[in-house]
């Protein structure tokens, strides 16, 4: 299986659905922790980043899609990280190095709130405990740090995802314009020698 071209293809369909996530994620951990946010305000930030504003079993089914979208992808970058860990740093694409770089960094701290982010959800609609519920909130937002630092956490979470979406994108975007970029030569070139026969047949049927 060719999870490199698995690894784009998911990304540019997950690319703005991991970015509205990050965004209210950020903005509502933040806004409440720094800047004052209400109750209200902070409530309608949190239904955009749960999807609840769909209803339950459509904002269940979207979660599911975009948290094992993201699991995936870090899988599929893991894979691809393993796979040229001798060459990780060395590229002449500085957004491809910065790009493996905060995917090492940051692909565990993404798959524990991809998979908390799930089965949180999923233990609301199946009514499991209190405490249970806690306990995958307290990995979900960084709580474990402590309330002091469980801000700072969501803020470089939300940062890196931003990173590695907007990186992501652009090297998918850049190597499908020098695929068509490729194409578009080949086909010159394919032109040209087409011609060249043309011309050489017609030179030849002179000289007969």
């Amino acid at each position: 299986m060719n999870f490199r071209n698995l690894h784009r293809k998911i990304s540019l369909w997950l690319v703005p659905m991991l970015l509205l996530t990050a965004a209210t994620g950020v903005t509502y951990r933040i806004g409440r922790a720094w800047f004052g946010m209400s109750s209200k305000s902070g409530g309608d930030v949190l239904s955009i980043h749960t999807w609840d504003w769909l209803g339950n079993v459509p904002s269940l089914a979207i979660l599911w899609v975009v948290g094992s979208g993201l699991l995936f992808l870090c899988f599929s970058g893991l894979q691809m990280l393993w796979q040229s860990r001798k060459r990780l740093f060395h590229s002449p694409q500085k957004s491809r190095v910065f790009h493996r770089l905060a995917g090492a960094i940051f692909v565990l701290p993404l798959m524990a709130t991809a998979v908390t982010g799930i089965a949180y959800k999923t233990g609301e609609a199946c009514d499991f405990s209190d405490e249970t519920l806690d306990f995958l909130m307290v990995i979900h937002e960084g709580a474990w740090l402590g309330n002091a630092l469980k801000p700072y956490y969501v803020l470089l979470l939300g940062l890196g995802m931003f990173w590695l979406v907007i990186s992501g994108l652009k090297i998918v975007l850049r190597k499908r314009k020098d695929q068509s970029m490729s194409q578009s030569r080949g086909e010159m070139i394919a032109n040209a020698r087409g011609m060249g026969s043309k011309n050489t047949g017609a030179v030849n049927g002179e000289k007969l």
